[in-house]
């Protein structure tokens, strides 16, 4: 890598640290910015989850508060997750990576709609809760509220299933686990502090066995964590000056540009 490419990298690993703090789905836009610097998709894939895992640690430090009010389902939620991120690694780790290359430009657009429906999600799930607010009355106080959702016996399959997609690749995990919490009826508050702690447990858990099994370019990696936790806090502010639709519509037409690129190159 020469010194564009360097200053490529430290940019994706800012501007994604800004989008992940702002709106979600900043490795739509660090994922091809690391593949247009020379690096071949598993191996930016790997160092790309890597190198994001601050951003995620920053996230679940702010929502420390809320966390604490949820301390039941953490315990089985993050069961489930991360039981789902071992398979979804495993599954990366021992198929050829020609399969990877070959389903990576379909992942990437569908984080990217995924990215973008957020809102409209977000929307329904508080139109939901203000619905059955009157109905739970006998709601657990704790947090602990999946025996008032959607049935307790498909929120662990489906919490599995998304930690092993993210491990897998992960953009758009944020949203996937927020549209599983939020079925669960957790208040959107409480179910963005799950959101960040199991995502964070996903990609801890991809990460410790990428440092041991994966081709991590730890310079890159290295980058990105500076880069990203800086973004989160100083790019934010300059990110929230735009619109939240504008900033979406960024997300997805650069996550279709780089699988588009993928596709052609």
């Amino acid at each position: 890598m020469n010194g564009e490419h360097w200053l490529l990298v430290a940019l994706a690993g800012l501007v994604a640290g800004a989008v992940n703090a702002v709106a979600g789905g900043g490795s739509m836009l660090s994922f091809p910015a690391l593949v247009a610097a020379g690096m071949q998709p598993l191996q930016a894939n790997v160092t790309n989850a890597v190198g994001l895992l601050s951003g995620y640690f920053g996230g679940s430090v702010a929502y420390r508060e809320e966390l604490k009010e949820t301390r039941g389902a953490v315990r089985r939620y993050a069961a489930a997750a991360v039981l789902g991120a071992v398979c979804g690694t495993c599954l990366l780790l021992l198929l050829p990576a020609e399969v990877f290359e070959a389903v990576v430009p379909g992942l990437i657009v569908a984080g990217c709609l995924l990215v973008v429906v957020q809102p409209r999600l977000t929307e329904a799930v508080s139109r939901r809760r203000d619905m059955n607010r009157n109905k739970n009355k006998s709601r657990n106080k704790s947090g602990d509220r999946d025996e008032d959702g959607a049935p307790a016996a498909l929120a662990l399959p489906c919490l599995f299933g998304a930690g092993a997609y993210g491990a897998y690749f992960g953009a758009g995990l944020g949203v996937i686990l927020f549209a599983t919490l939020a079925l669960l009826q957790h208040e959107v508050q409480q179910a963005n502090a799950l959101k960040a702690l199991l995502s964070l447990a996903v990609n801890l858990v991809a990460a410790v066995l990428f440092a041991f099994f994966a081709p991590v370019d730890w310079g890159v990696a290295a980058v990105l964590a500076v880069t990203s936790l800086v973004g989160g806090v100083a790019g934010g502010r300059f990110a929230r000056r735009l619109s939240d639709r504008n900033l979406r519509l960024a997300v997805l037409l650069a996550g279709i540009g780089g699988a588009v690129w993928l596709v052609t190159s």
